[in-house]
């Protein structure tokens, strides 16, 4: 599987990269250092580069290897071993000439027998012979092979647990490719919101300076007193700081964009036209109802539920026999060879009678985490259905808000036409002209929260739902 992953990444950068090259190619020397991304570039970018991607997918390699390692238990393990000693221990030193085939009578003690020291009948002599042996050399050469036929299920509930945790860890991957595909929806609506801002802020900044220039002229004309003048100027000096800010906030969603691409911070670049989100008809009941069905989170912790099933399961298998095969060969020379060879075949049938609680404990904490995640699943399916519901409703609301702030910024514009109009007939004050502002200033910028709003609560149900993916968008 970890050829695939790294297949994978390489093609989800080579993406964005070939586009950027291209892009280059066309647009010239003069923008050879900035480069422009849509909305897919800046997403294939952060799957081919965020490092969450790689801790997501090195979950499942884990998880592979997991189950690689439990298919693994059931193949024979063979060893090969190779032991020197040197004893004179009576024990040992008589042991080591037995597996070498070289035990004579001599080593019994018959040689103090030959020189008459038993004498009739006197078996209570203690030969040096046997007690008291020279030091003695052994190397024994062994290869063991040993065969699991049956341990009470055991590999077969690691299996299950493990390819459980491979479903978990794919679509643990799946739920964070999507949330990653998120939050760039997010920062690259973001770059959008605060350049809208700035345009407000920008037509706010030209209406003020007009405001100078008119009340100046009015000033020298006698319409109008100098203090009118005063606050014009005053006006001008908050429309331009709010310009200045909405600058800054245009560069901090830039540089939140370019954190999730895992771009360098320094680098120079250009988004695209604004990603448009349609949603599927759906009622609020059946949008829920499908996160409740798809939603990777969800899938991934049903899948760790399922793990920790099958966890239940191994930790029972101390409870059943075992029975295992071995075949030995042994090789045993007072010095380096195989004179002296043996083999041995056993089979062996195991059962533990008890282990004063241990395995029944182990039993009991596995079954608690197997309920704390079926609990844990329960609580994120309410939450979803939650998630889903508020969305749903704030999305509703934020439709009609973007009616409504529309009608109420073409409402100022005509109102500050009209207060103008007056203003420059002496009828109206400044007073008045900056307030009408204010409220045009305000409706404008409502409009365009709105619209960010409208926007990412789509984005959330389709994140709820599963279907938050550039295949789906």
């Amino acid at each position: 599987m970890t050829a695939p992953i790294g297949l994978h990444r390489y093609m989800r950068r080579l993406s964005p990269l070939a586009m950027a090259l291209g892009l280059l190619g066309t647009q010239g020397v003069a923008s050879a250092s900035t480069v422009t991304l849509d909305f897919k570039a800046c997403v294939e970018t952060a799957l081919g580069q965020n490092p969450e991607m790689t801790v997501s997918e090195q979950r499942i390699v884990q998880a592979e290897a997991a189950l690689s390692e439990a298919e693994a238990s059931r193949m024979p393990q063979i060893t090969a071993s190779l032991t020197g000693t040197r004893s004179n221990d009576a024990m040992n030193v008589f042991g080591m000439k037995l597996g070498q085939r070289q035990a004579s009578l001599g080593d019994f003690g018959f040689n103090d027998y030959v020189a008459g020291q038993f004498g009739a009948g006197n078996y209570a002599v203690e030969p040096d012979d046997l007690n008291y042996p020279g030091a003695h050399n052994n190397f024994n050469s062994r290869l063991e092979v040993k065969v699991p036929v049956w341990n009470g299920g055991r590999i077969g509930s690691y299996e299950d647990q493990a390819q459980a945790m491979i479903a978990a860890a794919r679509q643990g991957d799946e739920a964070t490719q999507q949330y990653l595909t998120f939050s760039v929806y997010q920062a690259y609506e973001g770059v959008h919101t605060a350049r809208a801002f700035i345009e407000v802020a920008q037509q706010a900044v030209e209406a003020a300076q007009a405001y100078v220039e008119t009340t100046e002229n009015l000033v020298a004309q006698g319409v109008v007193v100098r203090s009118e003048l005063l606050s014009a100027n005053v006006h001008l000096s908050e429309a331009q700081t709010h310009y200045e800010q909405a600058l800054m906030e245009e560069q901090i969603a830039l540089d939140n964009l370019k954190m999730l691409m895992a771009m360098d911070e320094d680098a120079e670049i250009e988004i695209g036209a604004r990603q448009d989100i349609t949603l599927p008809e759906h009622t609020a009941a059946s949008m829920s109802q499908e996160a409740i069905s798809v939603n990777p989170q969800l899938e991934a912790l049903r899948a760790q539920t399922k793990a920790k099933q099958a966890a239940i399961a191994a930790s029972k298998a101390d409870k059943y026999p075992s029975f295992n095969l071995m075949a030995r060969g042994d090789a045993n020379d007072e010095n380096l060879g195989f004179d002296s060879t043996s083999y041995t075949i056993a089979g062996v049938l195991s059962w533990k009678l008890t282990d004063f609680g241990v395995t029944n404990h182990r039993i009991s904490r596995a079954r608690a985490e197997a309920s704390e995640a079926k609990a844990s699943l329960q609580s994120k399916m309410n939450q979803t259905r939650l998630a889903v519901k508020k969305a749903w409703r704030m999305l509703q609301v934020a439709e009609k808000r973007v009616v409504s702030n529309e009608l109420a910024v073409a409402q100022a514009e005509e109102a500050q036409r009209l207060i103008m109009k007056r203003y420059k007939g002496g009828i109206a004050t400044m007073t008045e002209v900056l307030a009408n502002q204010a409220q045009l200033d305000k409706a404008r910028a409502d409009l365009v929260k709105s619209q960010y709003e409208k926007n990412i609560q789509k984005a959330t149900l389709r994140l709820e739902t599963g279907a938050m993916t550039l295949a789906r968008l």
